[in-house]
């Protein structure tokens, strides 16, 4: 079974929700094992990290993220409104494109993102619609 990282702006939490749920659902055909950050990473004072990755103090988030997107068999990329501007989205697909050449990654537009496109990292990228099927498909591809 592929290990999956996904990519997404915190925003959209809702969607992630709805394909983990899809993904446990043993009636449906997506199964892939999920190699995301499970947890937030806390800082020496015990708050969640929420620097961009260009801090020092986010070295800490980079090196986790780095080993589960090196463990990873492909990169999926969440498409809200405004992820075209999260930093840490464009260092995962950056990443992920270093750590593995000719990687596999997908992007995917949410249902209600009406204005946001692809960082600028990924443009070189095809967007799809939401679509758990399609997403299914790719991961057995």
């Amino acid at each position: 079974m592929p290990k999956i990282f996904i990519s997404y702006s915190h925003v959209d939490q809702s969607y992630i929700r709805d394909i983990k749920s899809v993904r446990q659902n043993q009636n449906h055909h997506l199964h892939f094992g999920d190699n995301s950050l499970k947890n937030p990473i806390y800082n020496e004072n015990g708050h969640i990290n929420r620097r961009p990755p260009n801090d020092p103090s986010s070295d800490p988030v980079k090196r986790e993220i780095l080993q589960l997107l090196r463990d990873s068999d492909k990169l999926l990329v969440i498409l809200g409104n405004d992820t075209h501007s999260k930093l840490w989205v464009e260092w995962e697909i950056d990443t992920f494109n270093r750590t593995h050449r000719n990687g596999d990654i997908l992007l995917m537009r949410t249902p209600d993102n009406t204005r946001g496109g692809a960082p600028i990292t990924a443009q070189n990228l095809r967007v799809h619609s939401w679509d758990l099927e399609a997403v299914a498909r790719w991961v057995r591809s």
